[in-house]
């Protein structure tokens, strides 16, 4: 019994973490709930003060049943609201989360030689972004790495993509080429994720297509979206490195 309550519970979080409503919508529930609720104190008040048992009863009864049906009335009225939620915390995190863990870890710790700092680019569409990372220098040349995230409300796709390597028939043996590159694969396998042997072929480019599956919760807990794009700046980070010797 106590963990259906608690499943029942978290399921109610979770969706009211989804409600993404008009702000007229929030005034109105607003006041429409300020009103229940002060309405049914003021049974409560008024049975307890003269000990009226039907007052009391039906401020309970308004506390305990009023207000949860009104909170489902919302969800079903406003339903989409939910989609507009995931899909604003997408964005998010493909567009702030994830470059604001690169720079930040491209700060953090000076690349060489001292000084060096790499310029990041950034294309998104949809659920799909786009990331070059670049020299310094303009004109220094081809992009130090080119990736993709491809994310999915709880399921993401990195492809990181090769300018030269289209007679690559396996994508592990890109990263045993070098102790760098295999350590940057460890790391990835460690944090969940799973290489696609075949490597995509794409726009005259090689793709090396890392997937992963996430907390269903993911796209709502800040904590978890922190943690992955900071992960994932470390693992670009050992990229970079790896790429520049």
């Amino acid at each position: 019994m106590l963990q259906d309550n608690a499943r029942l519970s978290n399921d109610i979080i979770r969706w009211l973490k989804l409600l993404a409503l008009p702000r007229w919508a929030k005034v109105g529930l607003a006041i429409i709930l300020l009103f229940t609720l002060a309405n049914a104190l003021g049974l409560l008040a008024v049975g307890m003060l003269t000990l009226d048992k039907d007052s009391i009863t039906a401020g309970i009864t308004v506390m305990t049943v009023g207000l949860p049906v009104g909170l489902m009335v919302v969800a079903v009225v406003f339903g989409d609201g939910g989609l507009r939620r995931l899909k604003s915390l997408t964005q998010t995190v493909l567009n702030e989360d994830i470059p604001t863990a690169l720079r930040e870890n491209f700060n953090a710790r000076p690349f060489e030689p001292a000084g060096w700092l790499p310029k990041l680019q950034t294309r998104t569409s949809g659920c799909c972004a786009d990331y070059r990372v670049r020299h310094p220098t303009p004109g220094a040349g081809v992009d130090i790495l080119h990736f993709i995230v491809e994310l999915n409300i709880n399921k993401v796709n990195l492809v990181i993509l090769l300018p030269h390597a289209c007679d690559l028939a396996h994508a592990a043996d890109y990263f045993r080429c070098s102790s760098s590159l295999q350590s940057c694969l460890d790391g990835a396998l460690r944090e969940g994720y799973a290489l696609n042997e075949a490597p995509e072929h794409r726009n005259g480019a090689t793709g090396l297509v890392l997937t992963r599956t996430l907390h269903e919760d993911f796209l709502l807990d800040p904590a978890r979206r922190l943690y992955f794009a900071q992960d994932l700046a470390f693992f670009i980070r050992g990229m970079i490195e790896a790429h520049r010797g």
